[in-house]
């Protein structure tokens, strides 16, 4: 009788647990690629499920795209000219400063403060960094996990870490175009 020992990956308190692995031992090679051979054709048809369902989401998107691409035409055409209009009479929207059109809105002139639009961050960066413009960049923060593990192997237990200890561990790894050469039992 053979009883592994695992550690569970994620568990916060790296609980210990036991597993039976009497059927996995009493397995032959042929059972294992009997299994291989499921898992192949199940991921197979979830290739193919997705793939159809991706499709059907490029084309419907295409479809609405081109359904209402006149009515968007038209839609930004009268902002324009709406949006050309009240520039055009600045003064008819000094007090009030919008115009209410029974219950279905208002129109009118706001205020917008200045704001920037970045057309390529790259060229930005570049220039920020060259003339000392730290503030002009925000860096984002993520964990160092080599940095981590060397604290933990230290022996530091490290809040919102766990580490998954080196070993074997099963994988396994499909061809391209292995659907094609899967044969039907």
């Amino acid at each position: 009788m053979s009883v592994e020992v695992h550690k569970k990956k994620k568990a916060k308190n790296q609980m210990t647990t036991l597993k039976d692995n009497r059927k996995y031992q009493a397995m032959t090679v042929a059972d294992a690629d009997d299994l291989f051979l499921q898992i192949a054709r199940l991921k197979a048809v979830l290739d193919r499920k997705s793939a159809a369902h991706k499709k059907r989401l490029a084309d419907l998107e295409l479809s609405h795209k081109e359904d209402v691409a006149a009515e968007l035409a038209e839609y930004e055409h009268l902002t324009g000219e709406l949006a050309d209009y009240i520039q055009a009479h600045k003064e008819r929207f000094l007090s009030p400063r919008k115009h209410k059109v029974g219950q279905i809105g208002s129109y009118g002139i706001t205020t917008d403060p200045a704001y920037v639009t970045i057309e390529d961050e790259e060229k930005l960066f570049a220039y920020a960094l060259k003339n000392g413009y730290d503030d002009m960049i925000n860096t984002k923060r993520t964990a160092n996990k080599d940095a981590v593990l060397r604290h933990v192997i230290a022996g530091e237990i490290i809040p919102g870490a766990a580490v998954v200890p080196p070993g074997d561990v099963a994988k396994f790894s499909f061809s391209k175009g292995y659907a094609e050469n899967l044969q039907e039992r």
